[in-house]
């Protein structure tokens, strides 16, 4: 349960540096080309305004649409270099929402998560591959959108719509099929490195993304995900407040020890309580495995397992997750420890 350990300080992981007192590009990063670089206001880094990255001037696709199909999967690797020290690992399931856009997202609670999208949309009147980075801290919504600037064989620049690169400079770069490292710099200072395997594969529509629509002009909404509510429930009420936590995975999990898990969540249950529901917002459809625990002392995010006191569900509880609408599921811890 190693992945339990980046959950607390998920909301300052935003690009935005929002929740943690940043405010936002300054006046002269706004303005201006988003690639101040070439000056041509396309994006591209390549100074020929026509948005592909390649200098001639002529139009060929949407560039890096290929990096889509390179980062599905589940990835997991330590988080360092941020304001708040290393998260060991930080999981993205990055997978379809719908055929256009690839998604991930983890949660710490209801009202702090964090998100990565990938899409096409219409920024400057030119379709451009969008990196998305944000989520919900302290139930404030945070969505910031950066653009494809400079591409190699294997490494993809991103950087911020409003305030280009003096901005927001997020690189992506592919070790090989199953290693990347991210870098992002935040007004030029670090603000993470992550250097993550991909542990599991998924599979994407063939092609992906299945045509170059657009998806908007810099203001769409999320595409609409399939929501989970999950109800764990104890046999004694609670003498004290406790931490209940549901973490959902793809492969079985063993009861005390790690597995890569592709969502967690937790909430508090109040003294008296012998339930509590959780919701997993805009989550992959499918088969998951599910885990509950009860988390008497309220230290499971530091300790990384369950402790003497602590109850558990029977491991692997199957879950399914319907395309659409909500799904529920109900754990039910009945392992005292």
């Amino acid at each position: 349960m190693r992945s339990l350990a980046l959950l607390p300080s998920l909301a300052c992981l935003s690009l935005t540096l929002v929740a943690c007192g940043d405010d936002g590009p300054d006046e002269a990063a706004q303005t201006g080309d988003t690639n101040p670089g070439d000056g041509d206001g396309d994006g591209d880094g390549d100074g020929d305004g026509d948005g592909d990255g390649d200098g001639d001037g002529e139009p060929e696709g949407i560039a890096g649409l290929e990096l889509m199909t390179r980062l599905a999967g589940l990835w997991s690797g330590p988080a360092t270099m941020t304001p708040l020290g290393t998260f060991d690992p930080m999981n993205m399931d990055m997978r379809a929402a719908d055929g256009h856009v690839l998604f991930s997202r983890a949660d710490l609670d209801a009202e702090n998560s964090l998100r990565f999208a990938f899409s096409i949309e219409t920024i400057g009147g030119q379709e451009q591959l969008v990196y998305r980075n944000g989520g919900y801290f302290l139930g404030i919504l945070r969505d910031t959108r950066t653009i494809l600037v400079e591409q190699g064989e294997n490494s993809y620049r991103f950087c911020a719509v409003d305030g280009g690169c003096d901005y927001i400079d997020a690189l992506w770069e592919l070790q090989s099929a199953t290693e990347l490292v991210f870098d992002v710099k935040v007004k030029g200072s670090q603000h993470v490195l992550w250097i993550a395997d991909r542990v599991e594969a998924r599979s994407l529509p063939d092609p992906f993304p299945i045509d170059e629509s657009s998806q908007g002009s810099g203001d769409a909404p999320f595409p609409a995900m399939p929501t989970l509510e999950v109800t764990v429930n104890w046999t004694d009420p609670l003498m004290d407040p406790a931490d209940v936590w549901v973490l959902l995975s793809a492969q079985d999990c063993p009861l005390m020890g790690f597995c890569d898990f592709s969502r967690s969540i937790y909430g508090t249950a109040e003294a008296g309580a012998t339930e509590l529901v959780l919701v997993f917002d805009q989550i992959h459809a499918g088969n998951y495995k599910g885990n509950a625990v009860l988390d008497r002392d309220q230290n499971l995010a530091t300790s990384l397992f369950p402790g003497d006191g602590d109850a558990v569900s029977l491991p692997n509880q199957p879950i399914t997750i319907a395309a659409e609408g909500q799904s529920t599921a109900m754990l039910t811890t009945l392992v005292e420890l």
